[in-house]
């Protein structure tokens, strides 16, 4: 196997021959293969990849591999990837790449760094928005019936077995207006009949 005869540590290796690839290279094939990888990905509508698996695919495809750890390289291939985008006006390919809990984490700040937008509260929910607007963009058969995207099938588990939370499940009580010379509750009309 060609990949014993190199150290995991001595970064990456074209699978052909074992040369040694810079990491500029490396990287630069890598972004390739995960932009060419995600419009595939997003041509069917609800399809999304792991980080892990969006690593392997670019690793096959490109011929370049390496023995580092995937959390260190894939975040900079994922903000190429969504800097490529950005450029060319293309929807967020990167909002197709989870990790295996089914959350973009925090590599999926970067496109709304690159757009210039502030972090939402809820960037699953924003991130579902992003995937719909890939599987528009490549084609995909998208539902006629479909009002709002949905959560990916993790995510969507999680927030349904935790149910509403206490604001949710108990709506708050309105104080009622009071006079501000007897502090007595004001009627609808909204003038105290003590005070007039």
């Amino acid at each position: 196997m060609i990949e014993s005869s190199v150290s995991a540590t001595a970064g990456a290796w074209r699978v052909g021959d074992g040369d040694p690839v810079s990491l500029r290279e490396a990287t630069v094939a890598w972004a390739i293969a995960a932009h060419a990888e995600l419009a595939e990905i997003a041509t069917g509508y609800g399809h999304f990849i792991t980080v892990g698996e969006l690593a392997e695919r670019v690793q096959d495809v490109s011929g370049v591999q390496t023995g580092a750890p995937t959390p260190t390289w894939m975040a900079a291939i994922l903000r190429k990837v969504a800097r490529r985008c950005h450029n060319a006006g293309e929807p967020p390919l990167t909002s197709l790449c989870v990790q295996d809990n089914h959350t973009v984490g925090d590599t999926y700040k970067y496109v709304l760094e690159l757009a210039g937008l502030p972090i939402p509260n809820d960037l699953e929910l924003h991130a579902s928005y992003a995937r719909w607007q890939c599987y528009e963009h490549y084609g995909a058969t998208m539902p006629a019936d479909l009002t709002a995207p949905p959560l990916l099938p993790k995510v969507a588990g999680r927030r349904r077995s935790a149910g509403p939370t206490a604001q949710e499940a108990k709506p708050q009580p309105t104080r009622p207006a009071v006079c501000a010379q007897c502090f007595i509750q004001l009627p609808a009309s909204g003038t105290c009949q003590y005070c007039v």
